[in-house]
C-alpha cells in the first residue's frame, strides 16, 4: 500500500533549541519578554528556510541564553497542534554549556530573566501553568533522563 497525501501533514512552523543541564542536573530556561510573556521556556525558535534544525538549535541558545553550548544528544522531535489546528513541530538537543561559559542573568529586549531549575522545580512552574507549553516539560523531562543515563554509563 503507498502512503498518499491524504496521510501526510506539513507543520506550519518548526522550532529547535536545546536543554542545557549543568553538571548538578539543572536545566537552563529563559522567561520570555514577548511572546507569552512571563512564561519560562527552553531557549528555542524557528528554523529558518533551509536552516540545518541544529544550527538553528545552536543559534536560539546563543541569541535567548547568550551561551555557546557543546550539543550532546538529539532528545526528541515534540508535534502539537495550535489553536487553529495547525501542526508545530520542535526538535531539542541536550546540551552543555561551552567550558568557561558564564550564563547572564540581565534581561533584554526579548528574554526577562535566564535561571537553572531542578527537574522538580520546572514540574512547579508546569503546575501553576508558568512554562511556556506542555513541550518544554515533557523535553525536560526526556533531556534529564538522557543525562542521567548518559552521565552514569561514563
Amino acid at each position: 500500500m503507498q502512503f498518499d497525501e491524504t496521510f501526510s501533514r506539513t507543520p506550519r512552523a518548526t522550532g529547535a533549541g536545546c536543554a542545557i543541564l549543568d553538571d548538578t542536573g539543572r536545566i537552563l530556561l529563559v522567561q520570555q519578554a514577548k511572546v507569552s510573556r512571563g512564561s519560562w521556556h527552553l531557549p528555542m525558535g524557528t528554523v529558518e528556510p533551509f536552516e540545518n534544525p541544529q544550527d538553528a538549535a545552536v543559534r536560539e541558545v546563543l541569541e535567548e541564553a547568550r551561551l555557546e553550548v557543546d550539543m550532546v544528544h538529539f532528545v526528541n522531535a515534540y508535534l502539537g497542534v495550535y489553536e487553529d489546528g495547525s501542526l508545530g513541530l520542535r526538535l531539542v538537543w541536550l546540551a552543555l554549556a561551552a567550558t568557561g561559559q558564564i550564563l547572564s542573568l540581565e534581561g533584554d529586549e526579548e528574554i526577562m530573566n535566564r535561571g537553572w531549575f531542578t527537574l522538580e522545580e520546572v514540574r512547579a512552574l508546569y503546575a501553576v501553568r508558568k512554562l511556556r507549553m506542555h513541550h518544554t516539560l515533557l523535553a525536560a523531562q526526556d533531556a534529564h533522563a538522557l543525562w542521567q543515563r548518559l552521565s552514569s554509563s561514563g
